[in-house]
């Protein structure tokens, strides 16, 4: 028998006929599946994924966990199967909700329209309600349980009494922490030797301190600057003009903004504080260390930039509590270093300069800086 002519097709044109017919089988497959795809109510996938979580909580409670390989059966009588509710009455269901939900934001933005042409949202408080909001601010200002106004005594961190805790502490402290802390307990004021004595702490130091170790925010822990009876009352509330003119190398800068409300009646020292921040750049402090004291005040006053903004312009007495210069505040301080301080045993007290410092309207402020006193200009942007 003769065998039929040969036909010779190329090796790339069989593998693209392949390639076609596993791209058929595969979207017939795909058909197929999107046929068998079965329709699951929403609800009844919230009470199968409800029993599952159950079940969870149950095994996980007896210990059996992931380990355990075996399901527990849920108890007592087998839920009974919610009976599944028709696609078109889902549909019907989630428009329902959605119309509700519509509704709601309609009604809402209706009231506040209605607010914003009556405008009713902006009528005065009544007087009663106006009062007790203000007496309850300032019995929360005046309750001293709750402001900071005391301190821990190991690190010096201001707390309100409430968060410090009264500790026996010379029964409390090891060997060890008696040794590291014996600065601090110089100090008889910070630190009574009387048995049984209690002091107050915060809960960090106190845990750190049952523990045995000495804590990181400890005043001792390379932060020994001496606790508040060290320093007297010769440096107790100089002015900031004042601490310069005796200090031996001072800050570049100290932003300090003070806010006076011509419209409230208050004394003199009533102000809006505000502090911004100490700018220092590094310098060799020997080239700049003084051997006569004060300074002078023309230079001490050269980066010092007073500026005021408003209507009228602050008198000295506006600005007294923080322009001041006091001579026997500035004398009283140098003498008090002097006799108590190593580094100011050789600083010379130069009285002379300060005979010659002359004063505003019969007030301790410097009449050369009530001079310099410039009124700041608003820009562009903060006109328009």
């Amino acid at each position: 028998m003769d065998a039929g002519p040969v036909v010779r097709v190329p090796l790339h044109e069989i593998r693209r006929i392949l390639e076609s017919l596993d791209s058929q089988r595969a979207a017939q497959r795909a058909a197929q599946r999107e046929q068998r795809c079965i329709r699951v109510p929403h609800d009844e996938i919230l009470r199968v994924m409800r029993q599952l979580d159950r079940q969870h909580a149950e095994d996980r409670a007896l210990g059996m966990g992931s380990s355990s390989s075996k399901r527990r059966k849920p108890h007592g009588e087998p839920t009974q199967r919610k009976r599944l509710r028709p696609m078109e009455e889902v549909v019907q269901h989630q428009r329902q909700s959605i119309h509700r939900i519509l509704q709601h934001r309609e009604a809402r933005f209706r009231d506040k329209e209605r607010a914003s042409v009556t405008r009713s949202w902006c009528n005065e408080d009544s007087l009663n309600l106006q009062v007790e909001a203000a007496k309850s601010f300032c019995e929360a200002f005046s309750d001293a349980n709750t402001l900071q106004v005391s301190h821990c005594v190991f690190c010096y961190k201001m707390q309100a009494p409430r968060k410090l805790t009264a500790i026996p502490w010379k029964i409390l402290l090891t060997p060890f922490l008696m040794d590291a802390t014996e600065s601090l307990q110089q100090c008889r004021k910070c630190l009574p030797q009387q048995p049984g004595v209690e002091v107050n702490v915060c809960f960090e130091c106190r845990t750190s301190l049952e523990d045995g170790r000495l804590p990181k925010t400890c005043s001792v822990n390379n932060m020994d600057i001496g606790c508040e009876h060290r320093y007297p009352g010769e440096l107790d509330a100089l002015s900031p003009i004042e601490e310069r003119l005796i200090a031996l190398h001072t800050p570049f800068g100290y932003i300090t903004k003070f806010s006076v409300d011509n419209k409230t009646p208050s004394g003199i020292r009533y102000r809006r504080h505000v502090k911004g921040h100490i700018v220092v750049f590094p310098n060799k402090v020997e080239d700049f260390v003084a051997t006569v004291l004060p300074h002078p005040l023309l230079q001490a006053i050269e980066n010092i930039h007073v500026s005021w903004s408003g209507s009228s312009e602050p008198g000295p007495a506006d600005v007294a509590h923080l322009l001041q210069v006091r001579k026997s505040r500035v004398t009283a301080a140098l003498v008090w270093l002097q006799k108590n301080n190593p580094l100011y045993e050789r600083i010379k007290i130069d009285r002379a300069e300060m005979e010659n410092w002359r004063y505003a309207d019969s007030t301790d402020v410097p009449s050369i800086i009530i001079a310099r006193m410039r009124r700041e200009e608003p820009s562009v942007g903060e006109k328009i």
